[in-house]
């Protein structure tokens, strides 16, 4: 007989979005820090002269406040929303994709000379709640459809118009879309959701027997 669920085990959900928070506030206090975007931006010239923390910080320093504001914009609700429901997702999401998109600008981009920008990283987790709602929320996937499908004509439309942003903002302020690291964060948060409903069957079949 399968084990049953008591008060005691049950897991509650979080009602903070701690990881979320604290990331963002990573993101806003690099952009207080002067010396932050020549220390810690992704500069391809330096990272393969051996500053690979570049990598990494990265994707915390912005170009300007209205790129922050954006980014945060998207990365916040949704990243609250993914913590709520599927916690592990969502550190998946954010420990491996800023490594996942600098690499793949290093290989498949050898013009990108300096990125900045948590908006990867924001896509992923944006996907990873897309991806996680439609296989667990059946009553709402037309919504998590929708919003897969606006993800996806932002990205052809970025591509196609050369990394000219959607937002006339950014577009004000010379700040460039990088689809390809969009594209790359969305695979690894749609990849965190999958895995993680993967182990989590695995467990309840390994607690059934």
């Amino acid at each position: 007989m399968p084990p049953t669920a008591t008060p005691q085990n049950r897991r509650k959900p979080r009602t903070w979005p701690f990881l979320t928070l604290f990331v963002s506030m990573l993101a806003v206090g690099a952009w207080f820090w002067p010396a932050a975007f020549a220390t810690l931006a992704y500069n391809r010239t330096q990272i393969l002269q051996g500053e690979w923390w570049r990598l990494i910080t990265g994707h915390w320093v912005h170009f300007t406040t209205s790129h922050l504001f954006w980014d945060l914009a998207i990365l916040v609700p949704a990243g609250a929303l993914l913590e709520r429901r599927n916690p592990a997702a969502l550190g998946c999401t954010i420990l491996f994709s800023p490594l996942a998109i600098s690499f793949a600008l290093l290989a498949f981009d050898p013009a990108m000379a300096i990125y900045a920008g948590i908006s990867g990283v924001a896509a992923g987790v944006l996907v990873a709640l897309a991806v996680h709602g439609l296989c667990t929320e059946p009553g709402t996937r037309w919504v998590w459809l929708a919003v897969l499908a606006l993800f996806g004509l932002k990205v052809v439309l970025e591509t196609s118009r050369g990394g000219q942003p959607l937002n006339p903002d950014l577009v004000a302020q010379g700040v460039r879309s990088v689809p390809l690291a969009h594209v790359v964060g969305a695979a690894v948060g749609a990849g965190a959701v999958l895995f993680a409903r993967r182990q989590n069957k695995q467990d309840s079949t390994a607690n059934e027997r």
